[in-house]
């Protein structure tokens, strides 16, 4: 478990099924996941069962966010394309919408951004925003990554194709 000041994260388990189900599956974001079919309960349940919450072992890590005032689930927070060997990984974040706009984006990030560089020892982390998507974009830059690079029509949605940004947050502290 991460621990930060409004929020806390922690591994999923058979009890987040229906919770990751409804997010996997809500067809309006699934531009930004890569996602173009429905997962199955046991599709989820067999990611859940399967993953070691290891970046070693499974490339990626998926955590559950809980607000620790209402101690619900707000969200997910994910490390994806894992790379030991040059220390990196891509980031990804997603919040139910009655948890938006109060902080447990940024003290998740905040979190997990830590662990990726003192723990994990990461060089470096990345993500990927669709230009029009402001709120992510501010997060992201807000957190102190840098928006490295514009991807020109990159992601085709709604019959149109969409600008996305790569942001980088490069580990200050990291010695070889």
């Amino acid at each position: 478990m991460l621990n930060g000041s409004i929020a806390f994260l922690r591994t999923p388990d058979m009890s987040d099924i229906q919770f990751m189900l409804d997010i996997e599956n809500d067809e309006r974001y699934w531009h930004l996941s890569g996602n173009n079919s429905p997962y199955s309960p046991e599709d989820i349940e067999r990611f859940v069962a399967d993953s070691a919450s290891n970046l070693e072992a499974d490339r990626q890590l998926r955590l559950v966010i809980i607000e620790i005032a209402s101690k619900q689930r707000a969200g997910l927070i994910d490390v994806f394309d894992y790379d030991s060997m040059h220390k990196r990984a891509g980031v990804g974040i997603f919040l139910k919408e009655e948890f938006r706009n109060k902080g447990l984006a940024s003290d998740s990030l905040r979190v997990l951004i830590q662990y990726l560089f003192k723990i994990v020892q990461l060089h470096q982390v990345w993500c990927n925003v669709l230009i029009e998507n402001t709120e992510s974009l501010k997060l992201f830059l807000n957190a102190g990554f840098e928006q490295t690079c514009i991807k020109k029509e990159w992601v085709f949605h709604n019959k149109v194709f969409h600008d996305e940004a790569t942001l980088q947050l490069i580990n200050p502290n990291h010695r070889i």
